[in-house]
């Protein structure tokens, strides 16, 4: 497919971070511009080729297909308007040989031309074609390369068993220990420490789930006997699941290795140091890249000896993961997603729990049928609370009416109401100071994989010594944040101070029921709870707190 006569000079640009330093968005362009102005001005005049600009800022250039910039790029190419393509460096195009080759097949195709200006590439040419080839694969395998150093910086950092940092496991303490090297150096790290009055409870849920063979019947046992989580919660069954398959509770001896090994778990230790006196260590446990919420697979796990000292005997903690792996098929399945609006509003007013949405049967008008079920109630298998459960659609539609029926006006302009959305947001975070602190949080972060980045490309014992040091430094001041987070949190129930409630609550309060139809379900909840305090539900009668109300 010939792309023949005038067409568009595109000029693409790609920064992973918003930032205007460095090789910046402008930075590019600007270069790109130079390079069009010296080298094709004379077929910019003669063909009255347009320069376009396509630009993705803030994006990986991991996957091609998800940037929006190289979208409307390729959107372009295939109705044939671009003759040629121009950008700053070809790794700002792609960052995989496989997708930067089928791009160079396509624009081949369409006859286009791309120009790589640091580079001075140009595919017009055989040889210009052949050396992008060349410095992709190159630049690949550097990549391949840091991250090979950056892996085995990570394994030599677990052979020494120190805790580089994240929320203290239940049943220990983060501690930092000081040291003078011989030329007089003071070095830190951290290691954990047994927590004695934590420790028990660790203990208890071992040996209880051995008992109960459930996580459920766990569950309840711990709720009827008033043990709580450290920020005063109940156990729930995902949380009880992460601590009973954590390897850092376990004695590191030569029982669990046969057993790590023959179950295909990621070891970075030798055989001697699981001598029965440390405990276990696991790094890359879980996937940060998806927020730390996705655990990866054994094998990607690194498994170490650890520093500190195990608290659950090998044969114990080998049971536990033994039962789990059985039970996993029964494991309790959410039901398909239901658009309760009042979850994480209404309360039980016999015990405070809140109720929480449970799945019903499909009425014969096909609506997804949902009750609201108190916490304490279900995890206690009513033990501690028998409060009736309430219908959620019912609950719903009447909350909705309620608020609809205290409207003195009616809000005519949707983007309005949003404005006052994000007014109210914006006074609340900074209130609570939270988003602040986990900005902070996620910076340091950030600064820790930079330094580990450092660390693999380091070839100096000096050089090495320092970004160690500094990677304790930053991993000290981001877990002094992590524990200033945990406090706001727990006290995140504290008045919220005179912000006039009334002036804005009034605006949400006035929307007719044709205007809350228009909305969307998640929108809608996150309007509910900006006007609603709470709810309580005694099993006769829902009581509505509103947030303007006295």
């Amino acid at each position: 497919m010939e792309n023949k006569g005038a067409g568009i000079i595109g000029i693409y640009a790609r920064k992973s971070k918003f930032t205007g330093k460095g090789e910046s968005i402008g930075n590019q362009i600007k270069s790109c511009m130079e390079y069009i102005k010296s080298h094709l001005i004379n077929e910019t005049e003669e063909t009255k080729m347009q320069i376009e600009i396509y630009k993705d800022e803030g994006i990986s250039g991991k996957d091609i297909i998800s940037r929006p910039g190289m979208v409307r790029l390729i959107s372009d190419l295939e109705k044939g308007k671009i003759k040629i393509i121009v950008c700053y460096r070809i790794d700002r195009v792609s960052r995989s040989v496989k997708d930067f080759s089928g791009l160079l097949t396509k624009l081949a195709g369409y006859g286009t031309g791309f120009i790589s200006v640091n580079e001075a590439f140009d595919t017009r040419t055989p040889i210009g074609r052949a050396m992008m080839y060349i410095a992709s694969v190159f630049a690949q395998l550097e990549r391949e390369t840091i991250a090979e150093r950056i892996t085995d910086n990570m394994y030599a950092l677990a052979k020494t068993g120190r805790w580089l940092g994240g929320r203290t496991p239940l049943g220990f303490d983060s501690v930092k220990i000081e040291e003078t090297d011989n030329g007089g150096r003071k070095k830190s790290r951290y290691c954990l420490k047994e927590k004695e009055d934590e420790s028990v409870i660790v203990k208890l849920l071992y040996y209880k789930y051995l008992e109960f063979g459930s996580l459920t019947k766990l569950e309840t046992y711990l709720v009827n006997n008033n043990y709580h989580t450290r920020d005063g919660k109940m156990y729930g069954r995902y949380t009880l699941k992460a601590i009973l398959s954590n390897p850092v509770y376990c004695v590191a001896d030569n029982t669990v290795y046969k057993y790590l090994e023959e179950n295909g778990y990621g070891i970075y230790a030798e055989q001697g140091m699981f001598d029965g006196k440390r405990g276990l260590i696991a790094y890359n446990k879980n996937n940060c890249k998806a927020g730390g919420s996705r655990v990866n697979n054994a094998e990607d796990w690194i498994i170490a000896a650890g520093e500190h000292k195990g608290i659950i005997g090998a044969g114990t903690w080998i049971k536990v993961q033994e039962k789990i792996k059985r039970n996993s098929g029964k494991s309790y399945r959410y039901p398909k997603t239901i658009n309760a609006l009042l979850s994480g509003i209404v309360r039980c007013g016999k015990c405070g729990s809140y109720m929480r949405p449970k799945g019903g049967r499909q009425a014969a008008d096909g609506e997804k049928r949902y009750y609201y079920q108190c916490e304490c109630k279900e995890k206690s298998k009513g033990g501690l609370c028998q409060v009736p459960n309430i219908a959620g659609n019912v609950l719903d539609k009447m909350v909705i009416a309620e608020i609809s029926s205290l409207k003195g006006r009616m809000v005519k302009e949707y983007n309005y109401l949003q404005d006052t959305i994000k007014k109210m947001e914006k006074y609340m975070d900074k209130k609570n100071g939270k988003n602040v602190i986990q900005c902070q949080i996620k910076e340091y972060s950030c600064q820790i994989e930079k330094l580990l980045d450092a660390l693999g490309k380091s070839r100096n014992g000096t050089t090495t010594e320092l970004i160690l040091k500094r990677i304790d430094e930053v991993t000290d001041i981001k877990n002094k944040l992590q524990e200033q987070y945990h406090k706001k949190q727990k006290n995140s129930t504290a008045s919220t101070g005179s912000f006039p409630y009334e002036m804005y609550a009034s605006s949400l309060l006035e929307l007719g029921q044709d205007t809350w139809g228009l909305i969307k379900p998640d929108r809608q909840k996150d309007i509910l709870k900006m006007v609603i305090k709470e709810i309580t539900w005694n099993g006769k009668d829902a009581i509505i707190y509103l947030k303007c109300s006295q």
